[in-house]
């Protein structure tokens, strides 16, 4: 791992500082200390929104130039698949963009994005509606537990890591591997660790019967949601 830390660590510094952040900034300890700073309206209508963004171009516009700008003689594949493998290679490849879209639609994303909350916001500022001071947003409001969720917990992340993982043996693609493995891990601990203070027993229970990135296959049939 020497070698990671020796010719990657602008980008091993940029991904731990994207990590940190992403994931303090999720919280709701974080999101109460800015609303005593902005206001709880920010907070309810445009922090997941500019959260979203400031994500995007920081993993996207930062790591991206660290990562593989600096490093352009490393995209170059190591080995060559036989035909077989790579057909193989490539159809997981879609299945985990298939994945990442399923878990996307499914988490409803524009309120994903924020883009429900400003348009609420928006509205308000307007006149046309009713403002909000709650400061429970994305994720917060029902335990998501049908669908892809009902085989993973973590679909995003699990997409996420199948989809490098077959995005070409490239030093720049294996390097950034471990990575994001390491955010992965830490991410969903201390994400686990919110849900299960928004949800209590109902996470609990949900996150016995459902593997965080692969499925338990033992478990008979996927979860399904509670009317």
């Amino acid at each position: 791992m020497l070698w990671l830390v020796r010719d990657y660590w602008p980008s091993l510094a940029a991904f731990g500082v994207f990590g940190l952040c992403h994931s303090i900034g999720a919280r709701e300890p974080f999101k109460n200390a800015l609303a005593r700073w902005t206001g709880p309206f920010f907070v309810a209508h445009f922090w997941r929104l500019l959260y979203c963004l400031i994500s995007i171009l920081w993993y996207y516009q930062f790591i991206g130039t660290l990562h593989w700008g600096l490093h352009p003689d490393n995209d170059v594949w190591l080995i060559r698949y036989p035909d077989g493998l790579w057909q193989t290679i490539n159809a997981i490849h879609l299945g985990s963009i298939a994945l990442l879209y399923a878990a996307f639609l499914q988490s409803d994303y524009l309120e994903f994005m924020g883009l429900k909350q400003a348009w609420r916001g928006a509205l308000a500022c307007l006149g046309r509606a009713e403002p909000s001071s709650s400061l429970k947003q994305f994720g917060t409001r029902c335990l998501e537990v049908h669908g892809v969720y009902g085989w993973v917990r973590h679909p995003m992340l699990a997409g996420g890591l199948l989809f490098l993982m077959t995005n070409g043996p490239s030093l720049n693609n294996l390097a950034i591997l471990p990575m994001y493995g390491l955010y992965m891990v830490i991410g969903s601990h201390y994400e686990e660790r919110r849900l299960i203070q928004i949800f209590g027993q109902d996470y609990l229970n949900y996150r016995h019967q459902v593997g965080s990135f692969l499925p338990r296959l033992w478990s008979g049939r996927p979860i399904q949601a509670r009317n």
